[in-house]
């Protein structure tokens, strides 16, 4: 915020002399009207289009005279046609060529079995002979001497086999005479149709270039004009920059500069104004108490994640901890006789973790133990322990449920659990009568347990406290030392017992939910 700020007021600041009076005398520069030139490009363009348009139809007009006198190419179903008729009759020559080779029953059969003399009734009636002759032929088989009827019956064969040849080499000419057909040229008009004069396109040429002659001079003229303009804001342009205060990024960087010290100057004022605890020696010397111990965020060790009891344990609970284990061994030196024991202080999630913490220790050492979240609005300990949404203590103060109902099991370790009460999510204060309400049922409850931690807000605790032992936890650089001091003599004037305080170090500690995100992140 002071950041934007600063570089707002740089922006707004006056250029200095140099920029002042170069905005006051600032050099005048001229851009040239290209409407006029802009209108002639046009109109010499559309007349170089009507030009190219009178000369597009001149060629088109002798296209049409030459059209009759060109030949036109077969069509698709011509082309395969024609196709078609050359492997026909390329087949048929070489089943010809075969049977003057070799004149033979078989070389005539297969000219008779093609495809294209197949239908032929002379073939097939030649072809039908040729078997019967063929058939009487073997029946009488070869003998050692020459019998007459034998030659008879070849040379029958192979007068059957000329006629069948010749019918093949007319069916062969017709085919080859339906080609050539199919691929002369097709003639278009009239026979006696004979050229004709063309008309003259050099007037028509002469006209084109002269348009396009005027149409480059247009063109030319509009782009100089153009560059000068461009010129022109180019010298604008550089004006303007020297009228500037500087570069953007050296702004950036000195709003920056001025910015960092203006928020270190703020933070010094805030903090001699309303100092923050800092050390564990200050806040013994301001409130006259101890400091039973001092809690921070530690990395679990990797032993506690071995066994499946350590895996279900909340992420923020670090019962093994020396902090939390000195101040359970300070409290229990003493136990109140109720044997409820108050925390509260200025940051609700830090409380939550102490007491979470506190009551899991007291769990490991075979106590019954009980942790309530008196703080309604803010549900710290619902979030430390990642709980879901349940009626709660709110629920119980307002009668709707028994507060044996409202209790949650939490684990803490091996065969160890503790028993919580959430908070419920109450927004609106308690009224004096549910105040009361909300301490009785405490005490009921602590009554059934070895050690009851009640965990609520500084406002709560002035409000209803079920027990008289209190610790007041503070965070270290956030907690202020007039709201610590203040909150201890409070409460010794109402008659608690401020057993000490834990201050809390380094970063506060995050919800199980916020620390499974990043994880996943």
């Amino acid at each position: 915020m002071i950041f934007v700020v600063v570089l707002t007021g740089y922006l707004l600041l006056p250029a200095g002399v140099r920029g002042v009076m170069t905005m006051v005398r600032a050099p005048r520069v001229e851009w040239r009207d290209t409407t006029i030139l802009i209108q002639s490009e046009r109109v010499r363009r559309a007349s170089l289009d009507a030009a190219e348009a009178s000369l597009a139809r001149l060629r088109s007009i002798d296209a049409s005279l030459l059209a009759p006198h060109t030949p036109v190419a077969l069509s698709a179903e011509e082309a395969l046609r024609r196709d078609s008729l050359r492997a026909v009759a390329s087949s048929l020559s070489e089943l010809l060529r075969r049977a003057d080779n070799a004149p033979l029953p078989e070389s005539f059969r297969g000219v008779a079995s093609l495809s294209v003399l197949r239908d032929d009734a002379r073939i097939r009636a030649l072809a039908d002979t040729l078997a019967d002759v063929e058939r009487e032929r073997d029946a009488l088989g070869a003998g050692a001497t020459v019998d007459p009827v034998f030659v008879a019956l070849t040379t029958q064969l192979n007068e059957i086999g000329r006629r069948i040849t010749a019918i093949g080499d007319e069916r062969l000419a017709q085919l080859r005479q339906a080609i050539q057909s199919l691929e002369s040229p097709h003639e278009r008009g009239a026979a006696d149709a004979g050229l004709r004069a063309l008309p003259d396109s050099e007037p028509l040429l002469d006209a084109r270039r002269e348009a396009q002659q005027r149409y480059d001079e247009a063109r030319r003229a509009l782009q100089a004009a153009r560059a000068e303009n461009a010129a022109a804001d180019s010298m604008a342009a550089r004006a303007r920059a020297r009228s500037q205060l500087a570069p953007l990024p050296i702004l950036v960087l000195g709003a920056a500069t001025i910015a960092a010290f203006l928020a270190f100057g703020l933070a010094m004022f805030d903090e001699m104004r309303s100092p923050r605890v800092a050390d564990v020696v200050e806040a013994e010397r301001l409130t006259g108490l101890r400091v039973l111990a001092v809690a921070r965020l530690r990395e679990v060790p990797p032993e506690r994640s071995r066994r499946a009891a350590d895996q279900q344990v909340p992420a923020l609970l670090d019962p093994t901890y020396d902090g939390y284990r000195v101040l359970a061994w300070h409290l229990t030196s003493q136990w109140p006789r109720d044997g409820i024991v108050t925390v509260t202080g200025d940051e609700s999630i830090v409380v939550a973790t102490v007491a979470a913490n506190l009551a899991a220790i007291l769990a490991n050492d075979a106590r019954t133990t009980l942790l309530i979240d008196a703080d309604l609005a803010a549900e710290p300990v619902r979030t430390v322990l990642a709980l879901p949404q349940t009626p709660g203590l709110a629920a119980v103060v307002e009668n709707r449920r028994k507060w044996s109902e409202a209790l949650v099991g939490v684990i803490v370790g091996r065969g160890r659990s503790i028993d919580v009460l959430p908070g419920g999510g109450r927004q609106s204060a308690l009224g004096p009568a549910e105040s009361q309400v909300l301490v009785d049922e405490v005490r009921r409850a602590a009554r059934r347990h070895d050690a009851t931690i009640v965990v609520t807000s500084l406002a709560g605790v002035k409000r209803f406290r079920a027990g008289d032992d209190v610790v007041v936890c503070a965070t270290q650089s956030k907690t202020r030392l007039f709201t610590l001091e203040r909150t201890v003599a409070t409460l010794v004037d109402e008659g608690a017992r401020v057993r000490g305080v834990v201050l809390w170090e380094g970063p506060l500690p995050a919800s199980v939910s916020d620390n499974v995100g990043a994880d996943a992140a």
